[in-house]
């Protein structure tokens, strides 16, 4: 049975923490924990999806969770949940836009067979447009603004809100509003000047909590 919230982050990082003494066997305790933890990040990316369409996210949780203990193996561990929630965000967009450029690459019918992550990246696709222009740019905002960059990224591909950002980053709310009105901003202009492909991502978009 997975604990509650409040009792799962104080596991996790419990986790964590024994994971940077060397305790290995610490990654199969937080295996089930790391599951809902991904579980909800699929969720909240689902948030502005059409009513009506159920997201099974598993093959994203799967995916996910394996890029992230690939970087538990390699020896970066996370500091805590807070920490753990933008490595598994990072995980998320690389399993997505990685899925979506090999969808392209196959340059697959209409008939073609749909395989569970088609459903997670026409979803994302419905808010933000094409997913890897979305990537594309972020890398290059990343350049010069890595912080307002990683904010775009939790909220767009994590589906995360301003407060949730705030936390995973230790930042005061009011300092991840100012970042994600830079970035907007930033998008636009980059969109406007033709200088990164088209996308629906709404840049335009209220700064909702």
């Amino acid at each position: 049975m997975v604990p509650p919230m409040d009792d799962r982050s104080h596991a996790i990082t419990n986790c964590l923490q024994r994971l940077r003494r060397g305790e290995r066997d610490a990654a199969h305790d937080m295996l089930p924990l790391v599951y809902a933890e991904l579980r909800a990040l699929a969720g909240h990316l689902m948030r502005g999806d059409r009513p009506g369409h159920t997201l099974q996210p598993t093959a994203l949780v799967h995916e996910a969770w394996l890029k992230v203990a690939r970087s538990l193996d390699g020896g970066g561990v996370p500091n805590d949940r807070q920490h753990f929630l933008a490595v598994a965000t990072k995980a998320m967009r690389q399993v997505l836009v990685n899925h979506a450029r090999d969808r392209k690459a196959d340059k697959r019918g209409a008939g073609a067979e749909r395989v569970p992550l088609d459903s997670v990246v026409d979803a994302l696709e419905a808010l933000t447009g094409d997913v890897t222009a979305m990537h594309d740019v972020l890398e290059r905002l990343a350049v010069d603004h890595p912080r307002p960059a990683q904010i775009v990224e939790m909220r767009v591909f994590g589906g995360m809100l301003v407060e949730e950002v705030a936390l995973a980053l230790d930042l005061a709310p009011s300092t991840v509003k100012a970042d994600w009105r830079f970035a907007r901003a930033w998008l636009q202009q980059q969109f406007a000047a033709g200088s990164a492909p088209k996308t629906r991502f709404r840049v335009d978009a209220d700064d909702q909590p």
